[in-house]
């Protein structure tokens, strides 16, 4: 009888094949961001347009800079069914599945995209378009009242500007001389007396190899954290005050 209810035992234990609801502590170690998390790109049609060039260290000076911060320490709330689940932390949920090797993916992904559309009668056009992703991936496995795996923050962006090359003086009137495409704070060119200026769309001139100009500009940022977790014994109710206690990272 003793040996049948141990077994019965060893069977609920998370990552064992049973249930992981319940009130977990994490702890997430915070890295210092060193600027190699993010990545960008500018894909263009003005004539002569270039990105700035990025400043090299003069060879004589080494930089090291370092810093350490401690981790974060937060409250989440674990409700299981099957192999969903969802992960709540303060008021955010973040649905979770079982993946095939045990371990489990808590996800949520911020999504917006949006096209801005004007046009004139003497033929001008304009077109500004969007489209944001912003992720928050917790994955990891449960085993015997442990958590062990990552938290992960990432965000991609696309933005688009289209612009018609010329226009009328009545559509000068209202949006100026030099469009609405922000070519100037991405990209440089040569004037005439070969001095870098900002690249802009010139009404009165051919700026771009299309009959219309063209910017779009992407980023993507991800910063991938260390997460442990223990299993506490707070129930449910515990959770209305456990959920807002924890420590913030840093000094």
């Amino acid at each position: 009888m003793r040996a049948a209810l141990l077994s019965a035992m060893v069977l609920v234990l998370p990552g064992c094949g049973g249930p992981i609801d319940g009130t977990w502590m994490f702890t997430r170690s915070i890295t210092v961001a060193t600027g190699d998390e993010c990545t960008s790109g500018i894909t263009h049609d003005f004539i002569g347009a270039y990105e700035p060039a990025t400043i090299e260290n003069d060879d004589a000076w080494t930089e090291n800079d370092t810093a350490e911060v401690s981790s974060d320490v937060f409250f989440g709330r674990v409700d299981q069914e099957g192999d969903t689940a969802v992960l709540i932390v303060g008021a955010s949920a973040f649905p979770g599945t079982k993946q095939e090797d045990g371990a489990w993916v808590f996800a949520w992904d911020h999504t917006a995209a949006g096209r801005d559309n004007d046009t004139h009668e003497s033929g001008y056009n304009y077109v500004y378009t969007y489209d944001t992703t912003t992720t928050t991936r917790v994955t990891g496995t449960f085993s015997g009242g442990s958590f062990n795996g990552t938290w992960e923050d990432s965000s991609q962006a696309v933005l688009s500007w289209t612009e018609s090359d010329s226009w009328a003086d009545e559509v000068a009137a209202t949006i100026g001389t030099t469009g609405r495409v922000p070519a100037s704070t991405y990209l440089l060119k040569l004037d005439t007396t070969g001095a870098e200026v900002a690249a802009t769309n010139d009404y009165e001139a051919t700026d771009c190899d299309v009959t219309g100009c063209l910017l779009t500009v992407t980023t993507a940022c991800a910063y991938t954290y260390d997460l442990s977790g223990d299993l506490t014994g707070f129930t449910p109710d515990d959770a209305r005050w456990a959920e807002d206690a924890g420590q913030s990272s840093g000094i």
